[in-house]
């Protein structure tokens, strides 16, 4: 029996490698595609790698002519769409790069998808789907007792990161409206867990307690997430192609929403169990200027996407940070491998920041 084809852009990198773990668990057979920036690592693809169901390439999705050899020798009956540069600090250092990769490259790889899809016989044709990864934070902010965004509200987003995704995906939304092209798109609130680069809170948390250093904290910490185990989101994404509709957007949350000051005294509290210092983590807390235009809260209505898919997420924020920080502490030969090349330099904000 034939295996379903996935094409996977950004499958070295954090969700994208779980996803692709994920995908050859359930039977697929993948295609990643991953260009290796800063955040991308085929240490995360060391099972993949090895399984006989798996392909990888190294190769920038906004290269034409390279996608079009991909779909051609690889023939996919869905794409992935995660590749993309995520972190909204970098964005605010530089705006071009975001809409570069997560705008003009994303146009650029629907236009291949496009073509290819038009050539596909009718059942191969109508199965297709084309799914836009893109996040919670498109919606912009909430205060504290605001209802949770549906999928009605407007977008509003407030840093390059977010206006970039909010780009990617009207313009993939306008391919279907158009072309009648399969685009689906799915919102998904902060995603934790093993393999994350240490320049997101939680990994970036562990890796400065590890090293004795501060632990800088935006503002006063207030400010509200909605976090997710990676692993769930995986599920979350394998639902969406198995029963993802055309021109159909999901959110896709689990109502665990906590301040930043509470989830990191919590990760704290973890690390003064798991390795104990001299001192309680906690005491290593400092609270640094607020990032320009930072978003107060996120929180979805994930209610109407999760009855439509079948999906539950299965690990709750405590388990999962239990499961995240093991991983971290037991992973040394990865977490050397990020410690390279520009990761000390952009580090060392956190250390000016401290210094004011």
């Amino acid at each position: 029996m034939r295996k379903e084809k996935l094409l996977v852009t950004g499958g070295a990198g954090f969700i994208g490698s779980h996803f692709v773990d994920a995908a050859l668990k359930a039977g697929y057979a993948v295609f990643t595609v991953d260009k290796l920036d800063y955040c991308g690592n085929l240490l995360n693809l060391e099972n993949a790698l090895a399984n006989r169901s798996h392909c990888f390439l190294k190769a920038d999705i906004g290269d034409t002519d390279q996608m079009r050899e991909v779909f051609k020798s690889f023939r996919p009956d869905v794409v992935v769409h995660l590749a993309a540069q995520t972190h909204v600090d970098r964005s605010i250092d530089d705006p071009s790069v975001f809409i570069q990769n997560n705008v003009v490259a994303t146009q650029k790889l629907l236009e291949v998808s496009r073509h290819y899809w038009e050539r596909l016989k009718s059942v191969r044709k109508e199965r297709f789907r084309f799914i836009y990864v893109s996040t919670d934070e498109v919606y912009g902010s909430l205060k504290a007792d605001e209802k949770s965004f549906t999928l009605n509200c407007p977008y509003r987003p407030a840093s390059p990161y977010a206006a970039s995704k909010a780009a990617g995906e009207m313009i993939a939304l306008s391919y279907w409206r158009t072309f009648g092209f399969p685009t689906v798109v799915e919102h998904a609130c902060n995603n934790y867990g093993p393999r994350q680069f240490p320049e997101k809170l939680i990994p970036l948390m562990i890796e400065r307690a590890r090293s004795g250093k501060s632990l800088p904290i935006y503002g006063n910490g207030e400010n509200i997430r909605e976090w997710m185990y990676v692993t769930d989101h995986a599920r979350a994404l394998l639902a969406i192609v198995q029963k993802g509709r055309a021109g159909a957007t999901y959110n896709i949350g689990t109502g665990d929403e906590v301040s930043n000051i509470k989830l990191v005294r919590a990760l704290c509290t973890l690390m003064d169990s798991a390795c104990p210092g001299l001192f309680p983590f906690d005491q290593a807390i400092s609270f640094v200027a607020d990032r320009p235009g930072h978003d107060f809260r996120y929180s979805m209505d994930s209610r109407q996407s999760a009855k439509e898919l079948g999906f539950k997420p299965a690990v709750r924020l405590i388990d999962g940070l239990h499961k995240t920080l093991a991983w971290y502490l037991e992973n040394d030969k990865w977490l050397d491998s990020v410690r390279s090349g520009q990761y000390p330099e952009w580090m060392k904000r956190y250390e000016e920041k401290d210094a004011h």
